[in-house]
């Protein structure tokens, strides 16, 4: 005996109030796809009223963007009573396209279907972050151009569209002579802005198809095509150092550029990307060695020594046998409780000659031979017994993570070997982290995916190094059991002023924390960055600012004195007092400021330049910031708009001078600043206004 369909009206009430209460957007409708029944998340999802919902057919959220055949098997899988999953691109009332996953369910009543009831989530956090990521992978956010792994695919694709054609293929590798000089002389603001106009100049400089991109730093790389760059031409390389070469000139500042420049050709100065790249570097690297400002070609003289690469590659073999090579230790900080969460071992070659050699200096060589898997078993084992001997002092159990190489993660006896080197070392697993990067894991996938979860059944840790620089992919990194995310130190470096940065590693954060991961952030070298990564969630730092890699020796003192991270900031986060910060480069302008606010209930915090400003930001929590217009390093239109981005719930003022009113309005319009007083100011408007605006912020 069949029972009748129950009305959707006549719900059991707890039933109802279990969907109005859902985080999902819920929807009942009825065969023909008749809206019945939508709860409070869908409307506020879709920006419907219900009224406007109830009786309207379904369709009414479809974008006309999704393939018609998604909806026919949806249809389909439905009519024939089973469940129906997926994404759809649909719209809201106001026209916003958003990304919904469904899980479609029909109702039977007896054997009777008589209502599909559909449970959603609203996919656009995830969508906007992936593509942040995506575009992370391929990019470099300070100029916009093509990053080191996008320029090396595309050195690969060129390589193979010239392979058995009569063209030819050039690669230039450029470096800024003297940079770390100019950085030190103008501040990283400024340097950045140079490396900014620095890739502007060069786009121009290139033709159609040509490729251009920073590698690193103030590293440049160039695919030339069908170029007439070789020894037999040196005037067409002259003419183009010539044009990228000269006085540069940022914000007033005005600086004299030159470079060096390696030059290799494909095939002549090697067969594959890998080859090429090092044979450039090395051109351009004995480039600078003779003074720089100056190019040189890979084969055009004694840029590259075969015998003396020869001797380093027997070197390097014998530093494996003789017990040359010694592990330096970095520690890992977490930010919640200030101790040392585990150590980072790092490689170094105590070298007969030539002293503590550092890993850049070898490592490259030693992929390249394969002497990276008799190395890295070294590695694995001196850390494991090293931090074996620490668990027998009765020092703290902690993790000691160690790089693996692209070449040992594609061994299929990994798995195994790792397996033994615990059962022979005693450690517990959970205490050996394996740090892979990025590109060596989208290499073989379906390989990687095998000994990754072969790894995570032993019990160790995984961590995914250098995160950002390489193939970022939520859908890679859900299928690899992943524990932990080390955001790139490139990211870090100027997180507290580059509101791109910023949302970069905020992003990363999130995203992380949502596929259950951990996240460590590194080249921490400054309280502001740190303060600032802990206040957006980040869980672990390693960098100079809490210590260098360090001998086993003083590590181990590390964690007998139980050094920990101390703040030099007490409590700023949880002041009372309402803050307002004061921007000024004139001392007395600040004095005056001061004056004008004394007993006025706020804390005060003063700055004389915008870089002082942003530092003060990132270790305190500032409700209203005012800020001067005209200054030297930065404007305060200029200011104001990196603190909408990096710190939006700030209020933001500007004092200017009449001179300066194009400049602020059109920083009003474009919601930079929320007003502006102009100079001279009367000081009981000054505090009235501001009285009123840490009113409003209280409401």
């Amino acid at each position: 005996m069949t029972t009748a369909p129950l009305p959707v009206q006549d719900l059991p009430d707890l039933f109802r109030q279990a969907l109005d209460a859902s985080d999902h957007a819920a929807l009942i409708t009825d065969l023909d796809g008749i809206i019945e029944y939508a709860n409070p998340a869908l409307l506020q999802i879709s920006g419907y009223e219900l009224e406007e919902l109830l009786g309207a057919q379904c369709r009414i959220f479809q974008s006309g963007l999704t393939t018609p055949s998604v909806y026919q098997a949806l249809w389909q899988t439905l009519r024939g009573g089973a469940i129906w999953e997926g994404e759809l691109l649909n719209r809201r009332k106001n026209g916003e396209l958003f990304w919904q996953h469904l899980h479609i369910t029909p109702l039977k009543s007896g054997d009777t279907v008589s209502h599909y009831f559909s449970s959603a989530s609203d996919l656009s956090e995830q969508r906007a972050i992936q593509q942040r990521i995506d575009w992370l992978s391929t990019f470099d956010p300070l100029t916009g151009l093509p990053n080191r792994s996008q320029f090396v695919n595309r050195l690969k694709s060129a390589i193979q569209d010239v392979i058995g054609t009569h063209h030819c293929l050039t690669l230039v590798h450029l470096d800024i002579d003297s940079f770390s000089a100019i950085n030190e002389r103008y501040g990283e603001q400024e340097s950045d802005r140079i490396l900014k106009q620095v890739g502007e100049t060069l786009r121009g400089t290139i033709r159609h198809g040509d490729i251009l991109a920073r590698l690193d730093g103030d590293e440049f790389g160039l695919i030339l095509h069908n170029n007439q760059i070789d020894e037999q031409h040196p005037e067409a390389v002259q003419r183009f150092m010539d044009s990228i070469s000269g006085p540069i000139s940022v914000n007033g500042i005005e600086t004299e550029l030159s470079f060096s420049m390696g030059i290799a050709g494909f095939p002549g100065d090697g067969s594959d990307a890998d080859s090429l790249m090092h044979s450039a570097s090395t051109a351009r690297l004995a480039a600078q060695a003779e003074g720089g400002n100056r190019f040189m070609f890979s084969h055009g003289g004694p840029v590259v020594s075969k015998n003396a690469r020869l001797d380093l590659i027997g070197q390097l073999r014998r530093a494996i046998d003789k017990d040359e090579l010694v592990l330096h230790y970095q520690p890992q900080v977490s930010l919640f409780s200030g101790e040392i969460s585990g150590f980072e071992a790092l490689v170094r070659w105590n070298h007969a000659d030539h002293g503590l050699v550092q890993p850049a200096q070898f490592i490259p060589l030693a992929e390249e031979t394969g002497l990276i898997i008799p190395m890295s078993e070294w590695i694995l084992d001196a850390a494991c017994r090293q931090m074996r001997d620490w668990n027998r002092q009765g020092l703290p159990a902690l993790r000691i993570a160690v790089n693996m190489s692209a070449r040992h993660l594609h061994m299929k006896t990994l798995p195994e070997k790792i397996a033994q080197l615990l059962a022979h070392s005693g450690l517990a697993p959970w205490q050996l982290e394996l740090e892979l990067t990025e590109s060596m894991m989208m290499h073989d996938v379906a390989v990687v995916i095998g000994i990754v979860d072969q790894l995570k059944n032993l019990g160790v840790q995984l961590s995914l190094d250098d995160f950002g620089t390489g193939y970022s992919s939520l859908a890679y990194l859900s299928r690899l059991s992943i524990n932990a995310l080390k955001i790139d130190q490139s990211f870090v470096r100027d997180i507290t002023s580059n509101p791109v940065n910023a949302s970069i590693v905020q992003a990363t954060i999130a995203m992380a924390h949502k596929l259950g991961m951990r996240v460590i952030a590194e080249g921490v070298e400054t309280e502001a960055q740190r303060i600032f990564l802990r206040r957006h969630g980040c869980d672990e730092i390693q960098g100079f600012g809490f210590s260098r890699p360090v001998p086993a020796e003083q590590a181990g003192q590390m964690l007998r004195e139980g050094r920990r991270l101390e703040s030099s900031t007490p409590a700023a986060d949880d002041h009372d007092l309402p803050t307002l910060m004061l921007v000024d480069d004139e001392p007395s302008i600040i004095s005056t400021l001061r004056r004008v606010f004394h007993h006025q209930g706020y804390r005060l915090l003063c700055a004389n330049c915008a870089a002082d400003a942003l530092e003060l930001l990132a270790v305190n929590h500032v409700d209203v910031i005012l800020s001067d217009q005209r200054m030297p390093d930065m404007t305060g239109v200029e200011l104001l708009s990196r603190v909408k981005e990096l710190y939006p719930k700030t209020v933001r003022i500007v004092l200017s001078g009449y001179a300066d009113i194009n400049a602020v309005t059109d920083a009003i319009n474009k919601g930079a600043i929320y007003k502006y007083f102009t100079k001279p100011w009367d000081n009981e408007i000054l505090r009235e206004e501001i009285r009123r605006v840490f009113y409003t912020l209280r409401e």
